[in-house]
């Protein structure tokens, strides 16, 4: 994607700016204002220009409509009439898009930046009704920080059949941050030309009509720049219904997708890495510097799988990476011309599967060993004074582990601990 020169403040108000939410920055879009009657809310309004898409989103999302992320403003009368003047004709080349369309990801990044923690938290349910994925760390354009949306994900209840219940019939239900379910992550290298969404679709979908759990760019609206969304990260369930012939596995999963590059975001691949059973690395070749983030990981050997796109000029990097780690061949795989997407899918599925019969569960609160992540202060704190998390909102020391510039660098340890600012909205 294509980035902006202009600071990352300033991309985000202009941005919100030209969407008419400006105004709304940072949290002061309430549930309660969107719930109420009002001309908008009862008749259909064509969008026209862009400060209406937000609120044209936000009414179809909670009408439960799937289609609520399609929302490019319609062209108006004089821009539809026929031109047919050379310098017309010639703009029918140059033309990239349309400068009115808003990557869907920008727009939901920019919603709940400016929503409160009740809209944050009526989005997400609703999202998740939809069959989307939901923000899971939501990027704040300042400084590389974020906020793990734990509040905003609290409120969505899932029920599952895993196949060791299927012959009494049972199921289970559960606040699906707080069940212990395991945690996949897709993330990608900054030379990339494979779509780690469109893959994650294809593995979701069950062999089926494909869905699109999450945003890619064969999509309306997912070729255009992003501004603000990358570094976000996504998760979605997937959770069995007790047939073996329609689950892709046998026990409910949770896949994480990190937006942009590894090196853009290494507060968030750090997160990712620390909470996850097993992460995918997407890439075509592998650059010095990713080169070192890599071979400094812990058990990175038993942790990560390369999903390489085969390029004859990438692979020489590719070779000495995997060789320096110790990467088992079962861990590496490599698409070729010859296996399309659906082909490649099922080895992916086929390595998620193996994947599961060794790893532990995990939730997105669970704390690892040595580990300074007090969510479960924060939110029995939450509990006990019966107020929303967003006022008990902090900082700390999340023990994002980074490369350092001493006599260890490029070793990752207990000792070398990346002091990132995580909000955690618990």
């Amino acid at each position: 994607m294509a980035q902006s020169t202009m600071p990352p403040l300033d991309v985000l108000f202009d941005f919100l700016s030209n969407l008419g939410l400006q105004k709304y920055y940072p949290n002061k879009l309430t549930l309660q204002s969107l719930l109420e009657v009002n001309k908008s809310s009862i008749y259909e309004k064509v969008v026209l220009s862009e400060d209406e898409i937000p609120f044209y989103f936000l009414k179809k999302l909670f009408q439960i409509n799937a289609g609520c992320r399609y929302c490019t403003p319609i062209l108006s009368s004089h821009e539809e009439h026929e031109d047919n003047s050379e310098d017309s004709i010639l703009d029918i080349y140059t033309a990239c898009g349309s400068a009115n369309t808003v990557h869907p990801l920008d727009l939901i990044v920019g919603l709940f930046l400016c929503a409160d923690s009740f809209l944050q938290q009526e989005m997400a349910l609703k999202m998740s009704l939809c069959q989307f994925s939901v923000p899971l760390l939501l990027p704040h354009c300042n400084n590389n920080q974020c906020t793990l949306l734990l509040w905003a994900l609290r409120e969505i209840m899932k029920e599952w059949c895993p196949h060791d219940l299927c012959q009494t019939r049972g199921f289970v239900e559960n606040n699906i941050v707080q069940a212990t379910i395991p945690f996949f992550s897709f993330v990608r290298l900054k030379n990339c030309s494979l779509s780690k969404s469109r893959f994650l679709n294809h593995i979701l979908s069950c062999g089926q009509q494909n869905h699109n759990m999450f945003l890619h760019r064969d999509m309306e609206g997912g070729a255009q720049p992003r501004k603000i969304s990358n570094t976000l990260v996504e998760v979605f369930w997937f959770l069995p219904c007790g047939r073996a012939n329609l689950d892709v596995f046998p026990e409910p999963v949770t896949f994480a997708n990190l937006r942009g590059n590894v090196c853009e975001s290494l507060t968030q691949f750090t997160f990712l890495y620390e909470v996850s059973n097993a992460i995918f690395v997407f890439l075509d070749k592998i650059e010095d510097k990713e080169h070192q983030i890599l071979t400094a990981l812990q058990d990175a050997k038993s942790k990560i799988y390369f999903v390489v796109n085969r390029k004859e000029n990438g692979m020489t990097s590719v070779k000495k990476t995997l060789q320096e780690l110790d990467i088992a061949n079962s861990k590496v795989k490599i698409k070729d011309s010859r296996v399309n997407v659906a082909e490649f899918s099922q080895r992916l599925c086929e390595a998620i599967k193996n994947s599961l019969c060794d790893v532990k569960s995990a939730s997105v609160l669970s704390v690892r060993p040595g580990t300074k992540c007090p969510a479960d202060r924060y939110r029995s704190a939450d509990r006990r004074l019966g107020t929303p998390g967003i006022s008990y909102r902090r900082y700390f020391p999340c023990s994002l582990r980074a490369i350092t510039s001493g006599p260890e660098a490029h070793k990752i340890g207990a000792d070398s601990i990346l002091h990132s600012k995580i909000a955690v909205v618990v």
